[in-house]
Parts: C-alpha cells; sequence; structure tokens
C-alpha cells in the first residue's frame, strides 16, 4: 500500500512539475514577444519620425517661395507684374503637335 501510494505521490508530482514547466516556459515566452512587439512599436515609431521629417523637408524645397526665389537670383527671371493669361488648346491640337514632332525627329 505504501508503495502504490508513494508511486501515486511520485506521479503526482511529476504531473505538477511539468505543469509549472510548461507555465513558466509560457509566461517566459510572452515576456519576451512583449518586449520585441514594444521595440517593432518603438522601431516604427521611429521611422514615422523620419518620414514625417522628410517630409517636411521635402514642402521645404519645393515651397513655391523657394522656387521663385532661385529662379530671381539664380536664373534672373522675373514675375510679370499681371496676372498670367490661360491658354486653352485641344486635344486634336496636341495630337497634331505630338504627331508634327515625331515626324520631324523621326
Amino acid at each position: 500500500m505504501k508503495v502504490s501510494s508513494l508511486k501515486n505521490f511520485i506521479v503526482i508530482v511529476f504531473i505538477i512539475a511539468c505543469f509549472l514547466f510548461i507555465h513558466v516556459a509560457t509566461v517566459s515566452e510572452i515576456r519576451k514577444l512583449k518586449r520585441e512587439k514594444i521595440n517593432k512599436i518603438e522601431q516604427l515609431n521611429e521611422r514615422q519620425s523620419r518620414i514625417e521629417l522628410k517630409m517636411v523637408e521635402q514642402q521645404k524645397l519645393i515651397s513655391e517661395e523657394r522656387i521663385v526665389k532661385i529662379a530671381k537670383d539664380s536664373l534672373g527671371m522675373i514675375l510679370p507684374s499681371d496676372n498670367l493669361e490661360t491658354i486653352k488648346i485641344s486635344k486634336e491640337q496636341i495630337k497634331r503637335i505630338e504627331k508634327l514632332v515625331k515626324e520631324k525627329y523621326d
């Protein structure tokens, strides 16, 4: 009787130890994955910040004031005093011009 109860006790302790090991391994893996997730989120935020900074830099470079200043200072261009006129060209005219240009350079 003592042998069978000792066997039962050992089996129960072994099962409990297995469950504890599985629990500890699972908790450890969850913590590792959470840290990895936090690191990935930080990397994503950093990349988004860099993208936003580059977009702001691009907007500065293509701003109308900057381009007008460069055109005036470097290229010697001037702004017309009156408003520019709008020229309307039909699609047919564009096609004819394209055809003429192709014929000329072929």
